[in-house]
């Protein structure tokens, strides 16, 4: 079924591409048919909106620091206008207080700017994909979590070790937070935090190449050992690519 975007969620996901890209973009998605809005521009940065297939939001992001991560190049886009990988995401709230204090008092980020209604957090922790954004739309419904919305957001740590600390930190704000959970390839723990939004902590290690080569990574699907039994029902439901 599908889903509706609303508070206590997050409803945009963006990805770092080039400056003077997105006007190639614009193209390319015409091209696909893939729907766009007009070019927008937020904390001084230009982007393009779209939606998957699904209706899920999404933007490029031309982004004001930068990026030196490789390009994901690919048939017909060349690395003056590929992808970087994430820039920002967008939590919808009724109320950001609450949320800012979560980023703040427990995963290090810190306020970096404003413009009216929408809060720009940062961490220094990691040089991209380093930025939250609160937007506070206090008359919005709660979102549906279903077809074309975002399940959860998820924060990087090195080892399952600080993973327990972090869990200790959340426990002391009185938060519920799940046992450490086994994902073969990660560890995770899952909070709600008071402004509603699922959050996911989840180590690097073990890491995705414990069995296949770095180089053959997303050659094959790869399932976690309890999904194993449904490979077939799964690799029915998957698209061509």
């Amino acid at each position: 079924r599908q889903g509706r975007a609303g508070t206590g969620m997050a409803t945009d996901i963006g990805y770092s591409v080039p400056a003077g890209s997105l006007e190639f973009w614009q193209d390319r998605f015409t091209k696909f048919k893939v729907k766009t809005d007009p070019p927008e521009e937020s904390f001084g940065e230009q982007f393009l909106p779209f939606r998957d297939p699904d209706g899920l939001k999404l933007r490029l992001v031309v982004a004001k620091e930068t990026d030196d991560r490789s390009p994901w190049e690919s048939s017909g886009v060349n690395a003056n206008v590929a992808t970087k990988g994430f820039h920002n995401v967008v939590l919808t709230l009724q109320r950001v207080e609450p949320t800012a204090e979560i980023l703040t008092e427990i995963l290090g980020y810190k306020l970096l700017s404003q413009e009216g209604n929408r809060y720009r957090y940062v961490t220094d922790a990691v040089n991209n994909a380093a930025i939250v954004d609160l937007y506070a739309s206090p008359s919005e419904p709660a979102g549906i979590n279903a077809g074309g919305t975002n399940h959860h957001i998820a924060f990087r740590v090195e080892n399952d070790e600080i993973l327990m600390q972090y869990r200790e930190k959340v426990l002391s704000k009185g938060l519920g937070i799940t046992p450490k959970i086994d994902r073969d390839y990660f560890f995770s723990l899952y909070f709600r935090e008071p402004g509603g939004v699922l959050f996911e902590i989840a180590t690097d290690n073990p890491g995705f190449t414990i069995d296949e080569p770095l180089d053959q990574l997303g050659s094959a699907l790869r399932l976690p050992k309890q999904y194993e039994g449904s490979r077939e029902k799964i690799e029915k439901m998957l698209p061509v690519l």
